[in-house]
């Protein structure tokens, strides 16, 4: 008696694409980032709002929180995201991450990267351009720690701190999704959303 072999299906809802994309030549994105970033404790994010789509619209801090402001040079700055496959659920795991220079050597600076070795944080990052997908989110999920290795050498860098990012190491943490996008309106109204976390002086 012969049996037939039955492919398994995906299920839907984790892994079908539901639209196709196309390259437009009068309107591709710019190419890399600025040197911004506005950094929160993570633990004091209360909610981020996001619209039907996945995109980033509000960011809500429990009280008397705020967001740090750090910007450089140029596109000093830089970002990046890795795919994983999970061994266990065999659905895509995300590690964003993420780098920003400090140009000061202060003791004051040091405490802060002192404290930067120790929490954990969600950062709003900034490509080139000013379209609607402009700024992104990371760590939404986990949020990012400060990688283990060189952050400072005095005959590199100008022996500034170059402070590398990433989502927790190992495979139990991990992103769902690439860095969400950060828009709300329009790309002045999105910054102005993200400087009224900042504090006022």
């Amino acid at each position: 008696m012969f049996g037939f072999l039955q492919r398994v299906q995906p299920q839907r809802d984790c892994g079908s694409i539901t639209s196709g994309s196309s390259a437009d030549c009068e309107n591709l994105p710019a190419g890399g980032t600025r040197a911004r970033a506005i950094v929160f404790n993570y633990d004091e994010v209360d909610e981020i709002t996001k619209d039907e789509n996945g995109v980033v619209t509000d960011i809500t801090l429990v009280g008397g929180a705020f967001g740090y402001e750090f910007t450089g040079l140029g596109n000093s700055f830089q970002k990046s995201e890795d795919f994983a496959r999970s061994a266990t659920t065999g659905l895509g795991q995300y590690k964003h991450k993420h780098s920003i220079i400090i140009y000061s050597r202060t003791q004051a600076i040091k405490e802060q990267v002192k404290k930067f070795g120790n929490g954990r944080f969600i950062a709003v990052l900034f490509n080139r351009g000013e379209d609607a997908d402009a700024i992104e989110l990371a760590g939404e999920n986990v949020g990012v720690q400060l990688v283990a290795g060189e952050i400072r050498n005095a005959y590199a860098n100008d022996s500034f701190f170059v402070l590398n990012f990433a989502t927790p190491e190992g495979e139990i943490e991990n992103e769902t999704q690439p860095m969400p996008s950060v828009f709300d309106t329009d790309y002045a109204t999105t910054v102005a959303m993200l400087e009224a976390l900042l504090p006022t002086s």
